[in-house]
Order: structure tokens, then sequence, then C-alpha cells
């Protein structure tokens, strides 16, 4: 096998972050105000705007957005919330903080997507209606959110599952950690569901190195108010422009709030969003090109307008070496490359607290077994998306 490697490692993420985004940090520092404050306040309405939101209130993570979200809706101890197992366990854990029972439901095998029917099949398995509510059988916990979790970028099919939602009073939080800028049906995500939630973390399209969104549309706008004083101690009125020393806590709350200095630098990424996708999907449709003859299954189409967050592979059985193999040559090659996700039902934790068996996820479990996620960011160079190219191609179809 002929061995082309590079001179030095590509990192398999790496910040696009340019000048702009150092000197709106820089004129932050040189203010005498570093906390949420004004540059918060812009990043929130110009963040709004790009997603069609009627709301957008900022936080320190989309773990937190997530939670918050939960919260809103005084979803706690006796509910319960659907959750995808093929996900970043985020979308879990934050179920369980307000003593909630997260019902992890198996992923669509040709999407990886969270689907209405995948949801009905649970339903009528481990749920039943009950005096005008879902309940969970096992628990007896009342299901009163649907988590969807858009994988990679790609939208799950929402018009359906908004049906399922509307037919069992669910709430629908979407957890849109991989999805700025994306599209369904012509609309924005973020202007979608109940509440959808944002990452703004050092891998994501659009990054302030750690940071969150949470976006409201009409039929949840009211929860806006009462979400910003939730990320900040419960506090009645924000720090910034407040009046002499008066406050007072009118919720159980929490420190989530965003850094001006956050917040300036996602303001210019959000400026150059389109311009970044742009290259995320040249790296993508590169990608397919060249591996189209390979033994691998391609990254899932989309037939929406995708934020390629991800762009995946799965190593074919009739490949020449396994998954774990070809991750391990891509190494050696100086590429580095990652794995998206382990399912929810392999995790210690999850597995013995939750009572999950390999035998109820086949699909995430059959997933995993064979991804693997390759470099795709719009810091990449074409010199860097062709040396993914050939290593991929000399490890799989060597000359």
């Amino acid at each position: 096998m002929k061995f082309h490697k590079r001179k030095t490692r590509l990192p398999f993420a790496l910040p696009d972050v340019g000048e702009r985004e150092i000197q709106a940090g820089a004129k932050v520092l040189r203010s005498g105000w570093l906390t949420s404050g004004p540059e918060v306040q812009a990043f929130e309405k110009e963040f709004a705007r790009a997603t069609d939101a009627v709301d957008a209130v900022a936080v320190n993570s989309c773990t937190a957005a997530l939670h918050l979200a939960l919260e809103a809706y005084n979803i706690k101890a006796g509910d319960a919330v659907f959750v995808p197992d093929y996900t970043f366990i985020a979308s879990a854990e934050i179920v369980l903080y307000g003593g909630a029972l997260p019902v992890i439901v198996d992923v669509d095998r040709d999407s990886y997507l969270l689907t209405a029917e995948q949801l009905e099949a649970c339903i009528a398995a481990r749920c039943l209606w009950k005096n005008g509510q879902l309940v969970h059988k096992a628990s007896g916990s009342i299901v009163r959110a649907i988590i969807p979790v858009h994988y990679g970028g790609r939208p799950c099919e929402m018009n359906a599952i908004l049906r399922l939602a509307r037919k069992y009073r669910l709430k629908v939080i979407e957890d849109a950690a991989h999805s700025f800028p994306a599209d369904y049906d012509g609309q924005k995500i973020g202007s979608i569901g109940d509440l959808t939630a944002f990452s703004f973390y050092a891998t994501k399209n659009l990054t302030t190195g750690e940071g969150g969104m949470l976006t409201f549309t009409a039929n949840s706008a009211s929860l806006a108010d009462r979400v910003r004083r939730l990320r900040l101690h419960g506090i009645l009125g924000q720090t910034y422009g407040r009046q002499r020393w008066q406050y007072d806590v009118v919720d159980q709350g929490y420190k989530y709030n965003m850094m001006d200095s956050t917040a300036a630098m996602g303001r210019v990424q959000l400026k150059r969003s389109q311009q970044m996708l742009k290259r995320r999907r040249k790296i993508h449709q590169a990608y397919n090109k060249a591996f189209a003859d390979l033994p691998v299954r391609l990254n899932p189409s989309c037939k929406h307008s995708s934020a390629h967050h991800l762009y995946t592979i799965e190593i074919r059985k009739d490949a020449p070496l396994s998954r774990d193999e070809f991750v391990e040559e891509m190494y050696a090659r100086n590429i580095a490359v990652s794995l998206h996700f382990i399912p929810i039902h392999r995790l210690k934790h999850y597995r013995k607290l939750l009572d999950l068996h390999e035998r109820d996820f086949q699909a995430a479990e059959e997933i995993f077994q064979h991804i693997v996620s390759l470099p795709i960011y719009s810091a990449m160079s074409d010199n860097d998306t062709q040396d993914v190219i050939a290593a991929t191609r000399n490890i799989l179809a060597p000359d």
C-alpha cells in the first residue's frame, strides 16, 4: 500500500477565527464592561433575526439552553421527555437535572435522525394514553416533551414530529447544536418548534469558544423574560442597566449568562456565517464525489438545507479493514478523525440508570459500529481537503 502522509497533523476541527473577531473581543476588554451587557443584547437581537425567531436568549452553552427550556415548561420529577439514542449525552443529561425521566428512542437507520415513525413505535410499545395524557408505562411518568436532535446539521422531519406532538400534547424543544444555519421546508431552524437550543462551542459552525442560544417562536415568546431571569440566578432585572443597588430574586435560577466578549465574537461570526457555510458545503460536495466508488456508506443526503456540521461515512463490511482500523490508518497519515457519537444506550451510567439494552436500539447500534467523522470546517484549505481525500482513498482503494 502506497503511504500518503501529511507533514503536519490536520486537526479534526479548527475554529475559523480572524482579526475581526479578535478586534471585537479587544474592544469589549477596553470598554470596562466584561460580563453580560450591550453586546449580549445586540447578539440576541441579531441571532433572532437570522433564525426568524420571535426572541432569543444568550447563555453559556447549548446544555444550559436545553436545561432552561425544560425549566421554562416546569418539566420536573414525575415527567418524562423523549430523547433520541444517537446524540451527545447533553440531550439526555439535562432531563435528569430536574428529576424528570429521559425516554430513549431509537433513530432512523438511514438518516440517523429521530422520526415520527420511531416515536410512534416507542409510544405503542412503552406508553399509554390516559386521561388526556401520555403515560410512560414502566415509570408512570407523564411524557411532556420531545427533543429532536438535528444530527450533523440535517434537520429532522419537523412537520411529522409537530403533528405527533399536537396529537399527544407534547412540547417540542429542538436540539440544534449542529444546525446553524440550516433550513427546513423554507423555514429556518430556530423558528419551527416551541423552543430551539443552539451551540457555539469551539467546533461549531458559529463559535464563541463556549456559548449557546435559546430561540422562541410565537408559541413560546411569553417565556423569554422568565428564561432571562433563570439564566442569572432568578434575578428580576439584569445587571447591565440596573439603577443603584436594588434587585430581587423571583425564581430559582442558575449561572448561565453569556459574557459580552463572547457575544462580540459571536456577532462577527454571525455576519460570516453564510460564507462559512458555503465553504463547508464545497468540502461536503468534494467528499461525495471523491468517495462515491469506495466501500463506504456516504454521509446521508438531506432534502432540506443542511448546516453541514459533520461529514460522516460508514465503513462497509466489504471494506478491506474495519472502522477502528480505518481510524488508526488515518491518524498514521496525520489526519485526525472522530466519532459522533457513542449512543446513550452504550454509556455505563445511563445503561444502568435507565435499564437500557442494545436489542432495543438496533439502528443506533449498527450506525455506531461503522461510522466515522471526517474533518469538515471552513478553516480547511483546498489542500487540506485533498489530503483527506487522498488518505481515505489510499486506505480504502489502494493503488
